[in-house]
């Protein structure tokens, strides 16, 4: 019960180099961690064994699934953009 109140805020700086200016940020809110963990790993294996257009093995996620399918996994389980969800 206390982790469905729990909520997950992820906050990601992207920079030419470390220490540097950032060049974007982003905000992102959702359930836990530990309930956004075991949703994404739940749709990525869902993904990868219903879709042969996915890209299994190590590589990155937006290499595996492509950044508009990803951005749609994660929101379909609550991960969304601070102040938009």
């Amino acid at each position: 019960m206390e982790r469905a109140r729990t909520r997950t805020h992820v906050v990601a700086v992207a920079a030419a180099s470390p220490g540097g200016a950032p060049l974007a940020e982003v905000h992102l809110e959702g359930p836990s961690i530990y309930t956004l963990t075991g949703e994404l790993m739940a749709w990525a294996a869902h993904r990868l064994s219903t879709h042969a257009d996915a890209t299994p093995g190590v590589v990155s996620p937006t290499k595996a699934f492509g950044v508009d399918r990803l951005q749609r996994g994660c929101a379909e389980i609550g991960l969304t953009e601070a102040g938009q969800g």
